[in-house]
C-alpha cells in the first residue's frame, strides 16, 4: 500500500500508552489527522499534551458505543493498540483479559468495517507462539499460547484474519516482542530499575536469570507500525523485535552498570509466574525486507 500524497485520518486505540503515544507523534509529524481512543489506564507520562491535528477521546474498546461516539466517519487507517498486556493479570482475571483483547478487537474491527477503513493494523504479541519453538522465531512458527493473554491476542489475530478474508478489509498483524522506552511503568526493565533505586545493594530477580528476551525501543516499534500500515501487503503478519537475544542475567548487569552501582548482590527466585516463557527472540527478516530495521 503506497503512502498517500495527502495523508488521510487515522484512529489509534491505546494512543496514550508507551507505544501508542509514539505512533501518534509519528503520524502527527507526517501531517496526518489523528483521533486517539484511550481509557487513560496506561497513559504514558506527558502524553496528554496537545499535538497539532490530534484529538483525544476517553473511551474503552470493550464498549462499542464509545467507538460509535467518535464522530469520525472517514478514516484511512486504524492502529489497534489498546490491550490488556500483562501475563500475570491475565492469569488472575482471564475473563477481563479476553473482554479487552478479543471482544475489544471485534468492536474495533466492526467500527473499521462499517466506515470502510482502508487499512487495519493490529498489535499482537510474541506470546502467541509455542514455547520451545526453534529460535529465532519466524512468523510461521507454531502458534500455541502458554497464557490467557497469549490466547486472547491470538483470538484477536484470528478475527483480524477473518475480517480480511470475509470482508476484504486490508489488514496487518504486528507481533511485538519486548518493548521498552521512556515513560514505561511496568515490565522487567522498569522493575529492575525501581528495585535498585529502593535498595542499591541487593537485587532480587524472578526466575533463573537464564530467561532470554528480545528488546526493542518504543520509537522503533512505532516506525514498524507505520511500515506495516503503508508498506506491507494486505494480510501481512510481521514480527517486530530487535532480533538480538538478551539474557535477563546480562540485562540486570547492564542496568547495574548504567546506574553506576557496584557490589550489588543479585538473587534469583528460581521460578517465575504462571504462563511465563523461558526464551524467545525474533526473526525480523520480513520487516527488514520492507526497509525497516531497529
Amino acid at each position: 500500500m503506497r503512502r498517500q500524497e495527502t495523508p488521510g485520518a487515522a484512529l489509534v486505540t491505546g494512543g496514550l500508552g508507551l507505544i501508542g503515544a509514539q505512533v501518534v507523534e509519528l503520524l502527527a509529524s507526517q501531517g496526518r489527522p489523528v483521533v486517539v481512543l484511550d481509557d487513560h489506564s496506561s497513559a504514558r507520562p506527558g502524553t496528554r499534551r496537545t499535538l497539532p491535528g490530534v484529538r483525544v477521546v476517553r473511551g474503552d474498546v470493550r464498549r462499542a458505543g464509545d467507538l460509535d461516539g467518535l464522530e469520525l466517519e472517514a478514516v484511512d487507517v486504524v492502529f489497534h493498540l489498546a490491550a490488556q498486556a500483562n501475563v500475570p493479570a491475565s492469569v488472575a482475571d482471564p475473563r477481563g483479559d479476553f473482554e479487552t483483547n478479543a471482544v475489544g478487537t471485534l468492536n474495533v474491527l466492526e467500527w473499521a468495517r462499517r466506515r470502510e477503513a482502508a487499512r487495519f493494523v493490529y498489535a499482537s504479541t510474541v506470546a502467541v507462539y509455542q514455547e520451545g519453538a526453534p529460535m529465532p522465531l519466524g512468523e510461521d512458527a507454531p502458534l500455541r499460547p502458554s497464557s490467557p493473554y497469549g490466547a486472547s491476542k491470538l483470538a484477536g489475530e484470528a478475527l483480524v484474519g477473518a475480517y480480511h478474508r470475509t470482508y476484504g478489509l486490508s489488514t496487518a498483524v504486528v507481533r511485538l516482542f519486548n518493548v521498552y522506552g521512556e515513560g514505561m511503568t511496568k515490565y522487567v526493565i522498569h522493575d529492575l530499575v525501581r528495585k535498585l533505586q529502593a535498595n542499591p545493594r541487593r537485587l532480587e530477580i524472578l526466575g533463573t536469570g537464564e530467561q532470554v528476551r528480545d528488546y526493542i525501543h518504543a520509537s522503533d516499534a512505532a516506525e514498524a507500525f507505520a511500515t506495516a500500515a503503508f508498506q506491507a501487503g494486505p494480510g501481512a503478519v510481521l514480527n517486530v523485535g530487535s532480533g538480538v537475544p538478551v539474557r535477563i542475567r546480562d540485562l540486570a548487569d547492564r542496568i547495574i552498570a548504567a546506574m553506576g552501582l557496584s557490589g550489588v548482590e543479585t538473587r534469583f527466585t528460581g521460578s517465575s509466574w504462571a504462563g511465563d516463557i523461558d526464551a524467545w527472540y525474533a526473526d525480523i527478516g520480513r520487516m527488514q525486507a520492507l526497509g525497516w530495521s531497529p
